[in-house]
């Protein structure tokens, strides 16, 4: 069969070229259980291994260099190693890097992220996006006296166990009790009536809308035109509180879709290009909202706390990494995002194929799905084994991208390096091209 034989030809080179990441592969699920600390870095036939990376490239220990456009999943801006991060980290580390008290790098980034966010009065630091979605939402709670958060379909927030549930395909959330979601409703995201329904009928119990701006981790689905606009009119009837959950989203413009598109909310968490390339979430909103922490305001301020909140070394790599994306750096690398989409839409028409790819600034995600895509349940329904195939395709052709589609890019790719990408996208489609004729002809023009 093509399928068998395609499948047999894309992991037979994946072996061959990457054998020492099966070697390491092997040893360490001695001591990690699947040989991968997070359930993304695991794909078959076996996860691959990085040695280190420089600029926009990952080096294996085979020494094979790999155009990076993963990006630690959106976590890296300025590619591996940049030198103001570099210089910043080193220089800041020599004089400690934690003292559990307020300091100056807290003071610039959270100045820095207030003048450019036009949803943050004022913020508060953690160490991760899962840590600034479960605090933005306590938040709301706490400030509104209500139990009760809409989320939607497909939109991710991190691992938490009020948000874990998913509709994501082969996500499994055992171990969460029902009690940690009897409070959390969830409507359909692009879905006007839905939404409208569910808050016009919750309105005196619940606290607070969570939403990303545009699904991120759910397939880079833009919203409908008026869609967020109706979701911050809407709650600001019926004085619920709008979260934005822009961790993913806000590389887009230096403030984000906030500012993008010009809705403010009342609450927002941020994260990934903020830290440049070391954990971090920062949750934050309206001067009142976020005064119920403020000792000055409130005898019994709402209690949060942790060991690296405000970690030293991370506010100023974060600094330093945010002071230069800046209107040129996201003009630059949204041109890059813009050059790649085009390319990618050309190269699927010229191999008769109706396939998508959704895009916005530096964020792409192609799905093997034959009708443009506005849901979640439609991402769903991307091939998934060609996903599969695609991704170990690349790889072998020096193109490290997450499995699901989805590309990463960074300031330091050059157009260059774009349009190389392209010719390899190009070359892996015609390889997968007999197994759509054979199997999914529905992706074909």
């Amino acid at each position: 069969m093509v399928q068998e034989q395609i499948e047999k030809k894309i992991a037979d080179a994946y072996r061959e070229k990457f054998p020492m990441s099966k070697q390491r592969h092997e040893k360490l699920i001695n001591y990690i259980p699947g040989g991968a600390t997070r359930s993304l870095s695991y794909f078959k036939p076996y996860p691959i291994h990085i040695d280190y990376g420089q600029g926009a490239y990952v080096y294996t220990h085979e020494g094979h260099k790999l155009l990076d456009v993963t990006n630690a999943y959106g976590a890296i801006v300025h590619g591996h190693g940049d030198p103001d991060v570099v210089k910043a980290v080193q220089e800041g580390i020599v004089k400690g890097s934690q003292y559990s008290t307020p300091t100056d790098g807290q003071y610039k980034l959270a100045k820095l992220l207030c003048e450019r966010v036009p949803g943050f009065d004022k913020v508060r630091f953690l160490n991760s996006g899962t840590e600034a979605t479960m605090f933005a939402m306590r938040t709301a709670r706490a400030f509104t006296g209500r139990d009760k958060i809409l989320k939607m379909s497909g939109g991710f927030h991190g691992t938490h166990d009020s948000v874990a549930a998913s509709t994501k395909k082969n996500v499994i959330t055992a171990g969460i009790p029902k009690g940690m979601t009897q409070d959390m409703l969830e409507v359909p995201f692009n879905d006007f009536d839905a939404m409208e329904k569910v808050i016009r009928e919750n309105a005196s119990d619940l606290a607070a809308v969570i939403m990303e701006p545009f699904l991120g981790a759910g397939g880079i689905v833009l919203p409908k035109q008026g869609y967020l606009e109706h979701a911050r009119k809407l709650t600001k009837d019926h004085n619920v509180i709008l979260i934005f959950d822009e961790i993913f989203s806000f590389r887009v413009n230096t403030g984000g879709c906030q500012k993008l598109w010009g809705i403010t909310p009342d609450l927002t968490t941020v994260g990934k290009v903020v830290g440049g390339g070391l954990p971090i979430g920062v949750f934050g909103g309206k001067e009142e909202i976020m005064n119920i922490f403020c000792h000055e305001n409130t005898a019994t301020p709402l209690y949060h706390s942790g060991t690296f909140n405000g970690y030293e070394t991370l506010m100023q790599a974060g600094y330093a990494a945010l002071s230069k994306y800046d209107e040129n750096a996201v003009g630059y690398i949204n041109s890059l995002g813009d050059r790649f989409q085009k390319g990618l839409l050309e190269s699927f028409v010229s191999n008769g194929l109706k396939i998508q790819s959704n895009q916005i600034g530096s964020l792409l995600n192609l799905h093997f799905y034959n009708e443009s895509i506005t849901t979640a349940e439609q991402v769903l329904c991307s091939e998934e084994q060609l996903h599969s195939l695609m991704h170990l395709s690349l790889l072998n052709k020096g193109i490290f991208n997450i499995p699901r589609g989805l590309f990463i890019l960074s300031t330091s790719i050059t157009e260059n390096e774009i349009d190389h990408m392209v010719s390899k996208i190009d070359e892996t489609l015609k390889e997968l091209l007999p197994l759509i004729e054979e199997k999914y002809n529905h992706l074909l023009l």
